[in-house]
């Protein structure tokens, strides 16, 4: 019996069925969604529910971006996600390539201090960072946001990048040096172009975490002006009424960005994280 599994198991053939069989039951919740985005808000709530829209309608998407603050909520999230890369990316780079390249007694501890940080859970420092952003009267901002976040993923930024730079050939540094450049300048003019596949992938990861965020969003933003899409998207909840068809396009449309800027970068993304993985 066991060597029939075995070969079984061995054959290609079974490798796709169990791939097609997971892949399926991963999408399967992605793909009712958008089929009921399509939906009439009466068929959503017919039972048994219909798999598939017995008349397509973009009534949903219609009311989504035209008829509710969600357009809103998409632009800051948009905001708020551009400004917290912005920000781990230009502190991760300088710090991350100084760990690397400069080493001192207790460098080690100090990258082992950034990624201490993410071992306490983010819902435990919660009532500390409300107490602080309160005294500083920074809730309900943007900048209350970015600041959270970027304590969020400014490790896990450091930590990759300094993964790429490891492997970056010092010699060029020193050729760059010696031909008149400071340590800044090579490491704007000659570092950052070569490993910008890498710095591409982690600017990207950070956006998508930063976009899909929702605990913090949801505890130090009670006004529509800075809500997030992932807190915004609770709009169409009500206390006798859930639009699930109107929720079921924001999910979509919410989801878009990640989609589209995966699509286009993937190869980078997976170059730049599997360039990282080893160390030369």
């Amino acid at each position: 019996m066991r060597k029939i599994i075995a070969r079984i198991l061995e054959k290609p053939l079974t490798s796709y069925l169990l791939l097609i069989i997971i892949l399926s039951i991963m999408l399967a919740p992605i793909i009712f969604t958008a089929l009921t985005s399509f939906k009439t808000r009466a068929e959503t709530f017919r039972w048994p529910p219909s798999y598939f829209p017995e008349k397509l309608t973009l009534e949903a998407y219609h009311e989504v971006l035209f008829r509710s603050p969600i357009a809103r909520h998409l632009l800051n999230s948009l905001i708020i996600a551009i400004g917290t890369t912005t920000i781990v990316m230009i502190g991760g780079l300088f710090t991350a390539f100084g760990l690397s390249q400069y080493k001192f007694r207790g460098s080690k501890t100090v990258l082992l201090i950034f990624i201490a940080t993410r071992i306490i859970p983010p819902i435990s420092l919660l009532v500390p960072f409300y107490i602080i952003m309160s005294v500083l009267r920074l809730i309900n901002t943007y900048a209350c946001l970015m600041i959270v976040n970027t304590f969020l993923w400014y490790p896990f930024a450091i930590w990759m990048l300094k993964s790429f730079f490891d492997k970056f050939p010092r010699e060029l540094i020193d050729s760059a040096i010696v031909d008149g450049c400071t340590r800044t300048s090579a490491f704007l003019k000659i570092v950052i172009p070569v490993s910008a596949v890498g710095i591409a992938s982690v600017a990207i990861i950070t956006f998508l975490w930063t976009w899909n965020e929702f605990l913090y969003g949801i505890i130090f933003s009670n006004t529509r002006a800075v809500q997030p899409i992932t807190v915004g998207a609770h709009y169409f909840v009500g206390d006798e009424l859930v639009q699930w068809d109107s929720i079921a396009a924001t999910a979509i449309i919410t989801a878009l960005p990640g989609i589209i800027l995966f699509s286009i970068a993937q190869r980078a993304i997976v170059k730049g994280l599997t360039a990282g993985a080893v160390k030369g």
